[in-house]
């Protein structure tokens, strides 16, 4: 993948996680029709029939790997479980959304990846990372962990960019699916982006298994204490651009 691509890991190490002004005009030029559309997208779609969408939990694969129980002690070791649920949803929105847009994917990176990408806005990494972005903090600890067990090293480059650009706050199409639906996911639960899209039944499920939580406010104040850690970040950015608004008129209610 292009080291000159925002978001990616090689353009963490390059970057340390900041981003410059030209950079934030390819993201501004990216973000702002989209960002300003979707909280009314989707509030007046929530409620859409959804007849013809046929997808059930039991259709969403959990790996049983080393790789996913490593993942899953981290974030509980690290993680409140706001945030904790926030990650597995971000998994099942993204797979539930890989499946309807018929994009094939890989469920053990995709869910490594889910578990991790937010590891860096835990208290143990939040203050105190070398870096200027939870993302690359994120993709840091997966990969320590990854080493551990020798996991397979292209499955590892693809779920650290996976994490690290989740946080672009736009859709690649040129991306591997792992990457698209990573985002897709984590964009579903943050600000409803294409909730709309997925049966009412599977919502339901999903909620009731991961409350939310009061994940909504519990987010704010986290991107808050990341923008003023790091204003030079992509979040800093997001948030400049109204991402706690969004985040508190998503379709979710808490």
């Amino acid at each position: 993948m292009s080291h000159t691509k925002i978001g990616t890991y090689s353009w963490m190490n390059k970057t340390n996680g900041k981003i410059s002004f030209k950079e934030k005009i390819k993201l501004f030029n990216k973000l702002i029709i989209p960002n300003l559309l979707t909280p009314i997208k989707e509030n007046i779609y929530k409620n859409h029939s959804d007849i013809n969408i046929n997808f059930h939990v039991n259709q969403v694969i959990i790996p049983d790997t080393k790789m996913i129980e490593i993942a899953v002690e981290e974030l509980e070791s690290k993680a409140s479980i706001s945030i904790i649920n926030h990650s597995w949803r971000t998994y099942f929105w993204g797979a539930a959304l890989g499946h309807l847009q018929n994009k094939p994917f890989d469920p053990e990176s995709l869910l490594t990846a889910s578990l991790f990408h937010d590891i860096g806005l835990t208290t143990p990494h939040l203050e105190t990372k070398g870096c200027k972005c939870f993302t690359y903090e994120s993709a840091d600890q997966f990969s320590y962990r990854a080493q551990e067990i020798n996991f397979d090293e292209d499955k590892t480059q693809l779920i650290k960019d996976a994490i690290c650009i989740h946080m672009n706050g736009y859709i690649d199409q040129s991306y591997p699916s792992e990457i698209q639906l990573l985002q897709q996911g984590a964009s579903c639960d943050v600000i409803g982006e294409q909730l709309h899209n997925l049966p009412s039944n599977f919502k339901n499920q999903i909620i009731e298994k991961y409350p939310r939580e009061n994940f909504n406010k519990n987010f704010i104040e986290l991107i808050k204490a990341e923008s003023k850690n790091n204003p030079n970040s992509r979040t800093a950015f997001l948030k400049s651009l109204g991402l706690p608004l969004m985040i508190h008129l998503n379709p979710f209610r808490n």
